[in-house]
């Protein structure tokens, strides 16, 4: 079994689809106020080849300001900050260590969207990221990235095209990763969108979802996660990596009182999920495969 180990740290991130469809929607000034927020909790994973398990809560919370010059211009700046905690038991009678307790993130964004042509759109997303434990070398645990993506509007039902993402990683080689920008009203109700994160991954996934009313919504939402971060100077491994890969899939519940208000409740689990453990020059110590984790939280997000 592995004795220390890397999990998701559930957030709220940009997505390239937030900036899409907030083009087709009217604006209402120059500046636009945003304010995002979730919470999730993980319910106990066992791991699948040794003793123990762990769970985990999470929380994080990000604000922004948009300068808009017309529907289809934008540039915006957005900060956001969050913790996991996480709770390790039954790591062995031998005197299993939890591996860490609380890890933080923290994020800044510019978001940029320029349109072009009659029907395109630019979407780029450069950001500043620190992922690590609390007494972690905050020089150590910085990464920085880049999402952008172009998009045209087919029909009126349709915008669709190709984005990437480049992610830098602690003591890894850059990332390079494609991204499907789309936001397509199948129906008049089913709509398939590239989905909002609801955790800390290097890029947006895909979200299905079926309007009951105007002020409600159903959407399942699947993503593939890849999460690092730096471990502190005292653990196990001082200065370490942690990573983990899993498949989220979540079921939720959207509640729009307001055009510009909205809440989310989603409960669902996390797939296919591995944990490495990485000593400071990045090589390999050990791997773990853990067993379905069940996830449960909710989002919140608010436009001025």
């Amino acid at each position: 079994m592995i004795r220390a180990n890397v999990l998701p740290a559930l957030c709220v991130v940009l997505s390239l689809v937030a900036a899409t469809a907030h083009a087709q929607q009217p604006q209402m000034g120059p500046l636009v106020v945003n304010v995002d927020g979730g919470f999730a909790s993980q319910a106990e994973a066992d791991f699948k080849d040794g003793e123990g398990g762990f769970s985990v809560n999470r929380w994080f919370l990000s604000a922004g300001l948009d300068y808009v010059w017309d529907r289809r211009n934008s540039l915006g700046v957005s900060f956001g900050a969050g913790e996991s905690r996480y709770d390790f038991s039954g790591l062995g009678a031998s005197g299993g260590q939890a591996p860490w307790e609380t890890v933080e993130d923290q994020r800044l964004s510019v978001i940029g969207r320029f349109g072009f042509g009659e029907t395109g759109s630019v979407i780029i997303i450069p950001s500043y990221r620190y992922a690590g434990e609390k007494d972690s070398d905050a020089g150590d645990a910085r990464t920085w990235g880049l999402l952008a993506g172009a998009a045209w509007r087919i029909s009126e039902d349709l915008t669709i095209g190709p984005g990437f993402g480049v992610m830098s990683e602690i003591e890894d080689s850059s990332r390079v990763f494609p991204i499907l920008v789309i936001n397509w009203n199948i129906t008049e109700r089913l709509n398939l969108s590239t989905g909002r994160g609801l955790s800390a991954s290097q890029g947006p996934g895909l979200t299905l979802s079926y309007q009951l009313n105007p002020h409600w919504s159903l959407g399942l939402t699947g993503r593939y996660e890849d999460v690092r971060f730096r471990l502190d100077e005292v653990g196990p491994v001082p200065a370490g990596v942690g990573r983990n890969r899993s498949l989220p899939l979540v079921l939720s519940a959207s509640w729009k009182p307001m055009p510009k208000i909205g809440l989310s409740l989603f409960a669902g689990a996390g797939f296919a999920g591995e944990l490495e453990l990485q000593d400071p020059d990045g090589v390999t110590l050990e791997k773990s495969d853990y067993k379905t984790a069940p996830l449960l939280g909710f989002t919140f997000d608010a436009r001025f």
